[in-house]
């Protein structure tokens, strides 16, 4: 065992044996069916809210998110959801078209730019046409989820809305970087159609962004990850101008025998390339630093030398020697003259010191593995008896016990955080036994540790984490604890926009009293309710406890934009069918070092 107890173990044990008291599949199944029920009439609710919305910008953002999640529960209605995004978007597209296109509206603004928000451009329409582009990406990754197709043709069709030819020069160059995230994102769902256009895009030149999406199609379907590969290697040897920077060859060439070695092992998928394409590869690289096609720096000649001779023997020694020319005497001038004025001083320690210090060492290394095997027979005999709890009855008493031991570790962490993270799961797991009392006596420690009237950033975040152990080991508790909470963060997201309004002077974040969701880069609204990470848990638990309440908690928001994110974050999670990564839930604790 190791001097660190796992106590996530600790709590899948706890709660392997409360599995006798879960419910039917039958009576599962019903409740998933009426909690989704719930949640897709609680959408069209939103949409109403949604639409009430005084910037188009922001009408549009949402709107996608919301055709998103309905084409889980019906795919027409939601293609007719997405027709009016796309509607409202080609109308808001040709309104700044129009405008850009008048000198009076592209003279300099009174405020200057760059404002204080990352906006940029001479006049107020620039900046909103560059966070319209934002808003454009957001459409075409939430269609790329479900219809690839329809997410590809919209980007690029609507690209042909723009008739300014400056606007439609820079957008063009900044759709190249985006286009590598649209096909990633097809890629996800759809395999086949990431590959043909991830073929179309190496027509434009190759670099290290089709490695990745590489990498991408191949984890999806090592078929069609094999035929992009080929299709890399063919462009690459039939035309060297296609490459886009120095990087590509060795990045190439490290991922290829990375995916070559992993083949290798048991169960492993078929390789992209050969050992021969590998050396194929290595031999042009090696070609291309000799005749000068990359110009690279002396540094960097021995490492890419280094990395071409495992594949080419012979290549490398024949770019040292190229590159050797260059500089050498003077390294190892440098070299001698930092001998020379490095002072080397000797401690001299008598052989009674010596002694002494090794038996000091000894002593402490002895002292430090007596403690460790004892804490480790602790740790044994502990997880002994949780076991045991699974396999046999236990009276209360001795259970108790149990559980005291882990409360006992958990007392001993550095850090409220964390201690309230692993109370609030040893309470959960407690509370899946049956012992809802035992349950609530653990949450009323977490409880202790957190401000009831949170006021910083910290104060929140524990807030929630309470919640979040109240989801699970007590619901009731987990409602009024965030109303109480989302109230006085009522407060604080007032006053920060009342600042914001008051820096920003360009109308880049807070546009008409509204705060511009599509400002954050078009995936502010995706980024929150895809990867919520624990939140996703919570709120899940809550909804299933009673969806009612869960989604009455999100109308406690004041601000209108703020409210509709919220129940963005509830129907993502209720409605989303996909397979999500989950987080990493491993908590380690240590009664020094606290928990990881």
């Amino acid at each position: 065992m190791p001097n660190k107890l796992c106590l996530l173990t600790l709590l899948f044990l706890l709660a392997g044996f409360a599995g006798a008291q879960t419910v039917s599949q039958t009576k599962t199944d019903e409740a998933a069916a009426k909690l989704e029920k719930e949640a897709v009439e609680f959408l069209r609710e939103t949409a109403g809210e949604v639409s009430r919305l005084r910037t188009l910008e922001n009408r549009i953002s949402f709107n996608a998110e919301l055709a998103s999640l309905m084409w889980f529960h019906d795919e027409k209605e939601a293609k007719a959801m997405y027709g009016g995004v796309v509607s409202d978007f080609k109308q808001l597209l040709a309104i700044f078209d129009m405008q850009m296109n008048s000198a009076d509206a592209l003279e300099d603004d009174d405020y200057p730019s760059g404002g204080m928000f990352g906006g940029y451009g001479k006049s107020k329409v620039e900046r909103k046409f560059r966070v319209a582009m934002q808003v454009r990406q957001q459409i075409a990754m939430s269609l790329a989820e479900h219809a690839p197709d329809l997410a590809y043709n919209f980007f690029y069709d609507s690209l042909n809305l723009i008739t300014n030819p400056q606007f439609r020069k820079e957008t063009e160059q900044s759709d190249k970087n985006f286009e590598y995230q649209l096909i990633k994102q097809i890629a996800e769902t759809n395999a086949a159609k990431a590959l043909d256009y991830g073929k179309e895009s190496i027509k434009d030149g190759l670099d290290n962004n089709h490695i990745e999406l590489l990498k991408k199609i191949y984890t999806k379907d090592a078929d069609k990850g094999i035929e992009f590969g080929a299709a890399i290697f063919s462009r690459l040897k039939t035309d060297k101008s296609s490459l886009k920077n120095t990087y590509f060859y060795s990045s190439l060439l490290t991922f290829g025998f990375e995916n070559l070695e992993a083949s290798k092992k048991p169960g492993g998928k078929k390789t992209i390339y050969t050992s021969n394409d590998l050396r194929d590869i290595a031999d042009q690289f090696a070609q291309a630093i000799m005749d000068g096609t990359l110009e690279i720096e002396s540094y960097s000649a021995e490492s890419y030398a280094s990395q071409i001779d495992k594949y080419a023997p012979g290549r490398g020694a024949q770019i040292k020697a190229k590159f050797n020319k260059k500089g050498n005497s003077g390294a190892v001038k440098e070299v001698r003259m930092a001998a020379a004025n490095t002072k080397v001083t000797e401690e001299k320690v008598t052989e009674e010191e010596e002694e002494r210090l090794g038996r000091e060492n000894r002593e402490r290394v002895e002292r430090q593995d007596r403690e460790f095997r004892e804490k480790s027979e602790k740790q044994k005999k502990l997880m002994e008896d949780i076991q045991n709890l699974g396999t046999k009855p236990l009276p209360k008493e001795e259970r108790d016990k149990i559980v005291a031991q882990a409360r006992k570790i958990i007392s001993e962490t550095r850090g409220k955080e964390k201690k309230i993270a692993a109370l609030s799961m040893l309470g959960a797991q407690v509370a899946r036994l049956g012992d809802k009392e035992l349950a609530d006596e653990i949450m009323r420690d977490a409880e202790r540790l957190v401000n009831p009237q949170p006021k910083n950033y910290q104060d929140f975040m524990l807030s929630w984490m309470l919640a979040s152990g109240f989801a699970e080991a007590s619901p009731d508790k987990a409602f009024p604890l965030l109303e109480s909470t989302i109230l006085r963060a009522n407060e604080t997201i007032a006053a920060f926009v009342k600042a914001a309004e008051f820096i920003d002077v360009n109308e880049e974040m807070i546009d008409d009293g509204e705060v511009q969701v599509g400002m954050f880069g078009g995936s502010m609204i995706r980024g929150l309710t895809q990867e919520i990470g624990i939140a996703g848990s919570t709120i899940k638990s809550l909804a299933k406890a009673d969806f009612k309440k869960t989604a009455n908690l999100t109308n406690t928001f004041d601000r209108t934009e703020i409210r509709v994110l919220a129940k963005m974050l509830v129907l993502r999670t209720v409605l989303d069918k996909k397979d999500t990564p989950k987080p990493d839930d491993t908590l380690t604790i240590d009664s020094t070092e606290g928990a990881k």
